[in-house]
């Protein structure tokens, strides 16, 4: 008897689960609903929106802006051996580009989105050209032959070239004074063909940054160094017992460099340098970089400029 109870109670059990399976307000088992994609966060949310066919949106996508700069540039582009970081008037200009592309989330610190890239004159070019960077911020002159290799923002900065020289030398007061003379400049550098243009007669020494030309000018290698006057206003306050002589034998209007064909780039760099000048962010990198060492106050690149 005890086996066919547990039989029948086998058996209802059974015939309850088949009643509860076609109805009697039992629902069907349902399939678990598909996980959600995750939300963008809300730094990223934030970013500018850019065409996706467009340059900019590339870089966000990277992550990164790789930037060429020169690392013993003062006052335009140095790294600080210090703390490791860079800075100066070009690397602050990059810097407002990085946030004008990442938005809200690189405001507190740009470098956590730039990629630094040390570049000297001769390798500015090339560094563009085989997309090791996306822009060059380099004191880069604008000029036509340099138009047909890459691209180049509007001008940013514009000064023009002159002589350095020790303190003690009454010799060399210009550029015709060059005749004969020993002079260092930067190779590649449009400083190298405009002491060449202005005076055949001089004997070029070619380095591959200023710093070196300053210690072969204090080592007695060279007479004179020359460049943009601003870089040798960099030089000046490493040696005060240099001098700059004689007036601008050319003009110097820097723009940032990139590789040609980048989608929307150019015109985008354009508008933030634009609107830097006008909101009066260029006058306050120009006052706490170029100042210091021109002693002058400008509100713009063409700006002529006062006294500081």
């Amino acid at each position: 008897m005890r086996s066919i109870s547990v039989r029948v109670i086998a058996l209802g059990a059974a015939l309850a689960v088949l009643a509860a399976a076609c109805g009697g307000g039992a629902t069907a088992p349902t399939t678990a609903p598909a996980t959600a994609a995750p939300a963008a966060t809300a730094a990223t949310a934030t970013r500018p929106k850019f065409e996706l066919s467009s340059y900019m949106y590339s870089i966000q996508t990277k992550g990164k802006l790789r930037v060429g700069t020169r690392e013993d540039n003062v006052p335009f582009g140095l790294k600080n051996p210090t703390t490791g970081k860079f800075e100066g008037f070009d690397v602050d200009i990059v810097r407002e580009f990085t946030i004008a592309i990442f938005g809200a989330e690189a405001k507190a610190d740009p470098d956590k989105f730039i990629e630094w890239i040390p570049v000297v004159s001769a390798t500015r070019i090339p560094t563009l050209k085989d997309n090791k960077a996306d822009i060059v911020a380099a004191t880069f002159t604008v000029n036509d032959e340099r138009l047909k290799e890459i691209d180049f923002t509007t001008v940013y900065f514009r000064t023009g070239q002159k002589i350095l020289v020790k303190k003690s030398d009454t010799t060399i007061k210009s550029v015709a004074d060059l005749k004969d003379k020993t002079v260092c400049t930067a190779k590649g550098s449009t400083s190298e063909k405009n002491i060449a243009a202005k005076n055949k007669d001089a004997k070029l020494l070619l380095l591959d940054t200023y710093v070196p030309c300053l210690i072969a000018l204090q080592q007695g290698q060279a007479d004179a160094v020359s460049t943009d006057e601003t870089i040798l206003f960099g030089l000046v306050k490493q040696d005060p017992n240099t001098k700059i002589v004689g007036d601008y034998f050319s003009d110097e209007p820097y723009g940032i460099g990139m590789a040609q064909k980048r989608e929307g780039f150019a015109p985008f760099l354009n508008r933030v340098i634009a609107d830097m000048i006008a909101d009066g962010r260029w006058a306050a990198l120009y006052k706490k970089w170029i100042t210091p060492v021109s002693s002058d106050i400008k509100e713009g690149p063409h700006d002529k400029g006062r006294a500081g």
